[in-house]
């Protein structure tokens, strides 16, 4: 039985209780709008390497929405373009790069259901620190039991390594844990650590209006962190 159908409307005394008690998030496009602030930061970078004139803004658009990875092989991003890209996006205060990087309308309201409801919330990014430093910023980083970042140094995603880290030394229920992210390699993380996997914000709006994983192998989708939230029995 799969991980959806197992924990899938759950009833107790007629009141739906959430189906998950430990929600692993992803920061990045996830509970934050940052992906016109990280493009803006992308395409600067290329352009000050000389590299923009012969792409394509959509394709490196697409192409950033299934991983960094991916856009640094579409761009042939040298090393040096893509710490200088990095860099750019890791500024904060008054130095942030515009667009700002901003919580999602619904984020505060759905990490706090979660505390709310009895279940605990986990960060899992590629960020580095700056995560925290937004959700501190943000007043959000009291939703959170535990955080990993960049500095930890683990596999990126969807390696499963950072995932089983977190559930090990918060001595979480594997069972009761599904990893939140807007892209495949996010919920693939969860799924490769043996827990569920969920999208949110998904299907990914590109500038064109398609997506870059029009096929996924996910247990859960949802169209917001709002749906995503109802389907869980979080509100």
């Amino acid at each position: 039985m799969s991980l959806h159908k197992r924990h899938r409307n759950i009833i107790k005394k007629g009141t739906r209780k959430m189906l998950y008690r430990n929600f692993l998030w992803d920061f990045d496009g996830t509970l934050f709008d940052s992906y016109p602030h990280t493009m803006r930061c992308c395409w600067d970078a290329l352009t000050d390497a000389g590299l923009a004139p012969s792409l394509d803004w959509e394709m490196t658009c697409r192409t950033i929405l299934v991983s960094f990875a991916e856009m640094k092989r579409y761009t042939g991003m040298p090393d040096d373009v893509y710490a200088a890209f990095v860099a750019r996006a890791h500024l904060v205060g008054d130095a942030e790069v515009l667009p700002r990087a901003v919580p999602f309308p619904d984020a505060e309201a759905v990490l706090a259901a979660v505390v709310k409801q009895g279940g605990r919330n986990y960060l899992y990014t590629h960020r580095n620190e700056t995560a925290r430093w937004y959700l501190e910023t943000y007043g959000l980083a009291g939703y959170f039991a535990d955080m990993l970042m960049a500095e930890e140094g683990f596999p990126a995603k969807p390696a499963p390594d950072a995932v089983l880290a977190l559930i090990a030394r918060n001595r979480l229920d594997p069972a009761e844990c599904v990893m939140v992210g807007d892209r495949e390699i996010d919920g693939m993380a969860g799924k490769n650590a043996g827990i569920a996997g969920a999208l949110v914000n998904y299907p990914p709006c590109l500038p064109d209006g398609t997506s870059p994983a029009a096929v996924t192998h996910m247990d859960y989708t949802a169209a917001s962190l709002t749906d995503f939230a109802r389907q869980m029995g979080i509100f």
